[in-house]
């Protein structure tokens, strides 16, 4: 029989895996509030966030072709418009996220869009970026790890050197 202690710590580490996996930048804080050392916060951030690229990364393709396609049809029908209004041929739209996107692509390239990957923009977003816009898909990946692996490092030494969960009452800490 397993006891309630080591379920709640696999319970945790899952928790801090799949944080990391799609919006990394607050894994590593949440590991340091689960009392996690510097090395295990390293070892299950860097595992969900590459978790998270390769499952975006691959599944990336299909995602957008599928949301392209169906949402267009979903939205022609409702409407009775045209599909084309819907599957962005007549007209784009920019957001905020997007400007920034198109800004640091044509700034830095590959590397600037996979350093801003998995804290600024999240992992999701950023690997469908980078595999729509970059069609040799081994540097993709390449780039991603490596800003991954440099973003865990500083942020797990971060989190451990600010130790933000010494403020949070006892009460929050183990609920």
């Amino acid at each position: 029989m397993v006891d309630g202690e080591e379920v709640t710590h696999w319970l945790k580490i899952v928790e801090v895996t799949l944080i990391a996996s799609v919006k990394f930048l607050l894994a590593p804080f949440e590991a340091e509030r689960y009392n996690m050392s510097f090395w295990e916060s390293m070892l299950y951030t860097t595992g969900g966030g590459t978790m998270g690229i390769f499952v975006f990364y691959y599944a990336g393709s299909f995602i957008s072709r599928w949301w392209t396609n169906n949402v267009a049809k979903i939205k022609s029908f409702l409407t009775r418009r045209p599909i084309t209004d819907f599957t962005g041929e007549n007209k784009k739209i920019m957001t905020r996220t997007n400007k920034l996107i198109i800004r640091v692509k044509n700034k830095f390239g590959l590397a600037g869009v996979a350093f801003v990957t998995p804290c600024l923009i999240s992992i999701p977003i950023g690997t469908l970026v980078a595999v729509t816009i970059y069609r040799k898909r081994k540097p993709v990946i390449l780039y991603l790890m490596i800003s991954l692996v440099l973003w865990s490092f500083f942020l797990n030494w971060l989190a451990q050197y600010l130790a933000l969960s010494q403020y949070i009452p006892e009460a929050l800490q183990n609920g």
